[in-house]
């Protein structure tokens, strides 16, 4: 079915662009801004909010919502067209390519099929597996991206649903969900770690103590609110179909010592200083040359991910480029009257909850970070107490594909529903938010 076919299906639907659009014209033409807004400023807004709308409702793919966000914004001359595309050269985006890089590999040499065997041979219950799934995503996100990590796990859960009836939504969001919680653990765990860190004047060490628990609290929480959600089964998952694989094959060694070596490259990035997008494009060389061509890979990469992010990603630099967030920020604080530090902090991390379910969460941070530095400077509250607990909680994003990029990596390759992700995400939000408003009153 075309767009336009989609659109025509459910004219109802529109109704809100329409709106939208009518009081954008409004503002322009009387010259109505908003007192301290850009003209540039509030355009990226209106955007923003009918990608929002867009991406909530699903009129159009995901995909095709983010590019059409991208094109308002060049179109709009609210930024540059360079400005437009920054999410396409930014580092997330590569690190998704990168992460297709090994996933594919993991899937043409047939080695997803054997970790998935595996892991069903000692996983006695779908409650068994489920929990093995988020232990081990969770470990691997905290060490790697947790993109990568995402891209590693899904085939693999992928060829696990293939050979027994199982929850698949419980399966792949129990990943996406894990890997999410697992980044926030390990400094290099996820870029908003890297930009919360930089700001704070902290090392490795300093946001492991700090964050770590956090992380290992959560990723309990997370299967709590599985059980409560999902209710995995407990009886005996029958193994009939799990056949005996033999010998690893030639591939198969080639492709899981590629992938060794990459993930031993970006644990020891702090020794020998390699970046790690220049790590991943190794790795991603080396199967290019062992494993498989271009033509398979570019069959099997879901390029529709790639374009959510990057358009998640430029709405955040265009934010960020036309002081929106400042405005916003602001304009938030001055809204709630809120004078209690605690009080103060445990608001920016709701709004920035919100914000980053439809803005990538590293774009999320970049943009909120100097702003909150700065009002912390302003107000005399500690700089922790603002910046921690919100790069904690744009990483736990587990309502909304544009998100994070494990969610993205989910809703496009494992076929989630956006409405099954946001029902699904709602009680692991809510855990979230209550363990970062006790970290917030009893730590500082």
């Amino acid at each position: 079915m075309s767009i336009f076919s989609r659109i025509l299906k459910k004219p109802v639907k529109a109704i809100p662009l329409v709106i939208l659009f009518l009081i954008y014209v409004f503002v322009i033409v009387f010259d109505a801004v908003p007192p301290g807004l850009s003209y540039q400023g509030f355009t990226v807004i209106m955007i923003f909010f009918a990608t929002i709308y867009l991406w909530a409702t699903e009129i159009l793919p995901l995909a095709v919502s983010a590019f059409l966000a991208i094109l308002m914004l060049a179109a709009s001359g609210s930024v540059s067209v360079v400005d437009s595309l920054y999410g396409f050269g930014s580092s997330v985006v590569f690190l998704i390519i990168i992460g297709f890089f090994l996933a594919v590999g993991l899937r043409k040499s047939g080695l997803d099929n054997r970790i998935a065997y595996g892991l069903l041979r000692r996983s006695h219950s779908e409650n068994a597996l489920l929990i093995s799934i988020i232990v081990i995503t969770g470990f691997l996100s905290m060490l790697i991206s947790n993109t990568a990590t995402t891209l590693l796990m899904v085939p693999i859960a992928i060829h696990i649903m293939h050979q027994v009836k199982l929850n698949n939504e419980a399966l792949l969001l129990g990943i996406a969900y894990a890997a999410n919680i697992g980044g926030v653990g390990i400094l290099i765990g996820t870029p908003p770690n890297i930009i919360g860190a930089e700001a704070l004047g902290w090392n490795f060490y300093d946001w492991m103590v700090a964050s770590l628990p956090i992380a290992l609290i959560m990723l309990v929480l997370l299967y709590v609110s599985f059980m409560i959600y999902f209710r995995p089964k407990h009886e005996r998952i029958k193994k009939h179909l799990i056949e005996d694989l033999g010998p690893m094959k030639r591939k198969e060694k080639i492709t899981a010592s590629v992938i060794i070596l990459t993930l031993i490259l970006w644990i020891t990035s702090p020794i020998h200083n390699i970046p790690t997008i220049a790590v991943g494009l190794i790795g991603g060389l080396l199967m290019f040359l062992f494993v498989y061509d271009w033509r398979y890979f570019e069959k099997k990469t879901h390029w529709g991910t790639i374009i959510l992010i990057a358009g998640a990603v430029s709405l955040g630099w265009a934010l960020q480029q036309t002081g929106a967030v400042e405005w916003i920020a602001t304009g938030y604080l001055n809204m709630t009257g809120l004078t209690s530090p605690a009080l103060i902090a445990f608001s920016f991390v709701i709004l920035c909850l919100f914000i980053t379910q439809f803005i990538q969460n590293t774009a999320t941070a970049a943009m909120f970070v100097p702003v909150l530095v700065g009002l912390s400077q302003t107000l005399g509250i500690p700089t922790e107490i603002l910046i921690l607990p919100v790069v904690w909680i744009v990483s736990m994003t587990f309502l909304m594909p544009p998100g994070t990029a494990p969610n993205a990596i989910v809703h496009g390759i494992g076929k989630i529903k956006t409405k099954e992700m946001f029902r699904a995400g709602i009680i692991p939000t809510i855990f979230a938010l209550c363990l970062i408003f006790l970290y917030i009153m009893f730590v500082f």
